[in-house]
């Protein structure tokens, strides 16, 4: 046992010392999650990265900077969010998140092949805008960040309206269309907002839809735009990864 330990570390670190342009990991391991379970995590501590249960999608969004609500910008086979992995790896203290994404970008080149190149697409979709009345949004009290969503209501604290914008392409908020921030409004701000989701009366909640709901509460408003967004398309990938 102990030799199989040490001779799977060896084989880890090599990778992390292969001879290769490419900034890697000093040590990193990939298993597959055959566990069924329905939720994921990215975590860094110190100098660890870990992914519990993740899409190889979700893997390949952290490394290309794609981030959650803009799925629409990347392009791939089905099973990318039906296999689930477990990845540890480790690096210097001091690494920028930056520098962490090209190395995961050069883990899943390595250990699954992955190919990708970039595209633009001409898209419909909603641009973010600022209101008639002008925007009625809190600066930001602190610089701590939360987004707390249940049915019908969100509480946001420094928030972007950029964030606000790729929070509002994702299934929370029903609209089937990526939704892009053209505010102009800069910094963070605290807000509340409160919609009838489906058209459904919430107990508690307001009546309105969330288009009417974004211009009374916080002056903003949603317009159809046709855009154009550069989009990543993956070429090849490997179901199974090479082993550690």
């Amino acid at each position: 046992m102990v030799k199989a330990v040490v001779g799977t570390l060896l084989a880890m670190t090599a990778f992390g010392q292969s001879a290769t342009n490419s900034p890697a990991f000093e040590v990193a391991s990939i298993k597959p999650n055959r566990s069924g379970l329905n939720g994921s995590s990215l975590g860094r501590s110190g100098s660890r990265l870990t992914f519990d249960n993740v899409s190889l999608r979700e893997c390949i969004a952290f490394a290309y900077g794609i981030a959650a609500g803009r799925d629409y910008e990347l392009i791939g086979p089905a099973w990318l969010d039906s296999e689930k992995f477990d990845i540890a790896a480790t690096f210097p203290p001091e690494t920028s998140r930056e520098r962490i994404r090209e190395m995961v970008q050069t883990l899943l080149a390595a250990r699954f092949h992955l190919t990708t190149h970039r595209e633009s697409k001409k898209l419909k979709a909603y641009a973010l805008v600022v209101a008639k009345k002008g925007p009625t949004l809190k600066v930001a009290s602190s610089g701590e960040d939360a987004f707390i969503f249940g049915d019908g209501r969100v509480t946001a604290r420094a928030l972007s309206m950029s964030a606000f914008a790729d929070r509002l392409s994702g299934p929370l908020f029903k609209l089937e269309q990526p939704v892009v921030d053209l505010t102009g409004i800069k910094g963070v701000y605290d807000f509340t907002l409160e919609w009838s989701p489906d058209g459904v009366s919430v107990v508690g909640h307001s009546d309105a839809s969330i288009f009417t709901a974004l211009q009374e509460q916080l002056g903003l408003k949603l317009e159809v735009r046709q855009i154009t967004a550069a989009i990543l398309v993956i070429d090849y990938a490997d179901r199974v990864p090479t082993g550690n």
